[in-house]
């Protein structure tokens, strides 16, 4: 029984704990200048999607999901669709779908991301941040549940995978060390 209270004071006490604040420049941050350095041509016709290959793995456990949201048009690297998938509170879990081939990528650089847990005030931006027109994906919170490393993480999109190449904790960019 005391370890019953226990949990219940601990969670009373986090649930009471102040949630930091990060003022950062997020308009700048993920800007349109972000985007513009990774630049692929958008698609001038609007074909239709071909269904994402469902067969096996992760794939075939999404596969309702994978290929209801397919059906819409690309909105990432000019013909790639990323589908995000929900995986917990705050989290999620983004499927990459070739438009053109039906290949269903789970990118390992990111299995998860999680929402950046921090007061933001009026900023608007979304934990999975990319465009139709950009190889870039930008991810604002932690990635692959790599916690006390949280802040902005940009990746780029090129044969079939994502690379890293640029990393700002949210320490620095909100001020908080």
């Amino acid at each position: 029984m005391a370890g019953v209270a226990a949990m219940a004071t601990t969670s009373v006490a986090w649930a009471q704990a102040e949630i930091p604040v990060c003022s950062a420049p997020f308009d700048t941050l993920l800007g349109k200048q972000i985007f513009d350095a990774q630049p692929v041509p958008a698609p001038t016709t609007a074909a239709r999607p071909t269904a994402p290959i469902v067969t096996h793995g992760r794939a075939k456990l999404y596969r309702t999901l994978l290929r209801e949201r397919a059906k819409q048009a690309p909105n990432f690297a000019g013909h790639y669709t990323i589908i995000e998938i929900g995986c917990g509170a705050g989290a999620r879990c983004p499927a990459i779908v070739d438009a053109q081939t039906g290949k269903v990528f789970f990118p390992p650089e990111l299995r998860v991301a999680e929402a950046l847990l921090m007061d933001v005030g009026e900023a608007d931006f979304e934990t999975l941040n990319y465009r139709l027109d950009s190889r870039v994906l930008v991810v604002v919170g932690t990635p692959n549940e790599n916690f006390g490393r949280e802040g902005i993480y940009y990746y780029v999109w090129r044969d079939d995978q994502l690379a890293l190449f640029r990393f700002l904790p949210a320490a620095k960019i909100c001020g908080a060390g």
